[in-house]
């Protein structure tokens, strides 16, 4: 562990925690909960009520289903990592090395505030 690491992990940990306050939106849970719904539903009606023609067609439509909530959450922590890394490096000229840190702490340790 870097130096720079040790003296801003705090500094990171708070940036990255209020990054993924602000990203987590009403729309994004909306979308997120609609995705699953869709996908607890479609095995509903494939069960009690309907049936897809072949079971290789059910088992696509189920991975694609069961994809889309999990492109929603890798969206959703792309632009949380996009905004804490805007940040840092807004903050570079007023706390040099905070750059490095970041990028050490995001590649190194995979320890992530919850």
């Amino acid at each position: 562990m870097s130096a720079n690491l040790e003296k801003y992990r705090g500094a990171l940990d708070d940036l990255y925690r209020r990054a993924k306050e602000e990203a987590w939106t009403p729309q994004t849970a909306t979308l997120l909960l609609l995705c699953a719904g869709v996908l607890v539903a479609t095995i509903f009606f494939n069960v009690a009520v309907f049936s897809f023609g072949h079971w290789i067609v059910a088992l696509v439509v189920y991975f694609l289903e069961a994809l889309a909530p999990l492109a929603v959450l890798h969206r959703h922590r792309r632009g949380i990592d996009e905004a804490v890394r805007a940040k840092t490096s807004e903050m570079e000229s007023t706390h040099p090395g905070i750059s490095e840190a970041y990028r050490e702490w995001r590649g190194g340790n995979g320890a992530r505030v919850s």
